[in-house]
């Protein structure tokens, strides 16, 4: 009895066939190779530039409340309660808004126990902060961002309409000290709710 073999004959990859695909294989590996460090390398630079923005926002925004409150007064307060004062090049490089935290109808400076002018001026690279001095006066400026992180390189307000609610455009501009290449810009547009301007 003769016995047929219904099998068909299987083939496998022939060795230059294998070799020509490991070849292709080892390509296409170290061109990723070199591409993964590249896309590492502008996550982390976007990520950076992100959290750059973050922070010049934040710290803009804080401005902005101050913008807002500024003239808020529980009774008949005396005073300016927004001031912008110039630098020989007719910069705003100093602004000064004071309002009535206590509610007690004045607006109060150092002496007193709640302080209501705040002040904010670019100073050396850096944004500062002072409490109670009145018109960007005083000795007390405090540091708003560590120098050794972040530097500021602009800071402008500008009165863009004046009226019952004038409006101030705020800019910031920065980069973080380490990465001088890696500059930011952000503005914004506030209007003085509690003041005539």
């Amino acid at each position: 009895m003769l016995i047929v073999s219904t099998r068909r004959r299987v083939r496998g990859f022939t060795l230059p066939e294998v070799m020509l695909a490991m070849a292709l294989s080892s390509v296409t590996m170290l061109a990723v190779a070199q591409l993964l460090p590249l896309l590492r390398a502008k996550t982390q630079d976007s990520t950076s530039q992100l959290r750059l923005e973050h922070v010049l926002r934040q710290t803009l925004f804080g401005i902005e409340k101050d913008i807002r409150r500024a003239g808020f007064c529980g009774g008949s307060c005396q005073g300016t309660a927004l001031t912008l004062e110039a630098d020989a090049s007719n910069q705003v490089n100093c602004l000064s808004a004071a309002y009535d935290v206590n509610r007690n109808g004045r607006f109060e400076t150092a002496e007193q126990s709640e302080p209501e002018f705040f002040s904010y001026r670019l100073r050396a690279g850096t944004l500062e902060v002072q409490t109670g001095g009145p018109r960007c006066q005083g000795n007390r400026w405090e540091k708003l961002l560590d120098p050794s992180e972040v530097t500021i390189t602009r800071f402008e307000v500008t009165r863009e309409t004046s009226g019952v609610q004038p409006r101030y455009r705020l800019l910031l501009a920065g980069y973080w000290t380490t990465r001088p290449r890696q500059r930011q810009q952000v503005e914004s547009l506030v209007a003085g709710r509690n003041h005539a301007g």
